[in-house]
């Protein structure tokens, strides 16, 4: 079976963008999970991040700005300051009002995906549902020539290196800091925290907060594929952010283990997307698209009950006063 360089390359960007939002998007939720808040919200925290980026994108278009490269690093600036502005919006009815987190996080998704309809009525080209990404992808690459076919081939993308920074650094603040034995303790037992003199609420702001900027970064890396056709976004990320939950809970909470089932749903979903590569497998592209969806719900129902690391306190809003 030949396999051309830009098929190749296609394949392997296509697993690393996966493995990106998805694993960006786990441990998003993670974070705030980590201080005792389930964060169902996280697809609605990725729409506003490729909100913020596409609007980006489109303003640089519009204004003459070009498609550097370069200017994929302000844009996802500004998708994750969409990601920590909407992040206040969930704290506030988590946090300072108490809401039902599992409600919240439902009614944001359906906010993030109302707000995304009404940006494109602005920003979408006029008769058009979508709205594409117009910045050129930033990546270090090879341009190898086979049989006198000369290609490119991204070996290193911007994805890529943000998000293994964020996986790193955030399993060092997490397991080798002070802040971070503060920070998981809230949601093991945020009353006992209280006590020893550890600040829950403001934790508790700082999880949301985390969680949005990373779930943005998600959001925003999905909104870069719209450019090549790969993705198109249409008010939603393609439930991408469902199966990130998903991840995180068969991931039991752990950064590490969260990466490597990422990976391995990131290749599933690939082979999916580039079925006619490989013809074998085309008659089975329904298997595939599933199957990541199908092993997280046989793991979960026998894997995540009993023996689950959730946090102890997830899902339970903290009251000083039963301490």
């Amino acid at each position: 079976m030949n396999i051309s360089i830009s098929s190749g390359s296609s394949l392997y960007n296509l697993i690393l963008v996966f493995f990106c939002i998805l694993a960006l998007g786990a441990i998003s939720g993670m974070f705030s999970e980590k201080v005792g808040i389930v964060n169902i919200g996280i697809n609605g925290t990725m729409i506003f991040g490729a909100i913020g980026y596409l609007m980006f994108s489109q303003t640089a278009i519009n204004n003459n700005w070009g498609n550097s490269p370069w200017l994929v690093i302000p844009a996802t600036l500004v998708a994750m300051l969409f990601g920590f502005v909407s992040s206040l919006l969930f704290g506030f009815a988590t946090i300072k009002l108490k809401s039902s987190q599992t409600i919240s996080g439902f009614a944001f998704n359906l906010l993030a995906a109302g707000i995304a309809l009404f940006v494109m009525r602005f920003y979408g080209e006029q008769g058009s549902t979508n709205l594409n990404n117009t910045i050129n992808h930033l990546h270090f690459a090879l341009e190898p020539t086979i049989d006198g076919v000369k290609g490119t081939f991204p070996i290193i993308p911007f994805n890529l290196i943000i998000t293994l920074i964020i996986i790193v650094g955030g399993y060092i603040v997490l397991y080798k800091t002070k802040w971070g034995l503060r920070f998981r303790s809230i949601g093991e037992n945020p009353q006992a925290a209280d006590v020893a003199g550890v600040k829950v609420n403001s934790y508790k702001w700082q999880g949301i907060y985390i969680s949005g900027i990373i779930g943005s970064i998600a959001g925003a890396f999905f909104a870069q594929k719209t450019s090549d056709g790969s993705f198109t976004f249409n008010g939603d990320v393609l439930g991408l952010g469902y199966l990130a939950l998903a991840i995180m809970i068969l991931g039991q909470w752990n950064i590490l283990i969260i990466t490597g089932i990422s990976f391995i749903f990131s290749i599933l979903l690939s082979l999916s997307f580039n079925q006619s590569m490989f013809p074998a497998i085309k008659d089975h592209a329904g298997i595939l698209e599933i199957l990541p969806y199908l092993l997280t719900l046989i793991s979960v129902m026998f894997f995540a009950g009993k023996k689950s690391k959730a946090p102890a306190a997830a899902g339970i809003p903290y009251d000083k006063s039963q301490r």
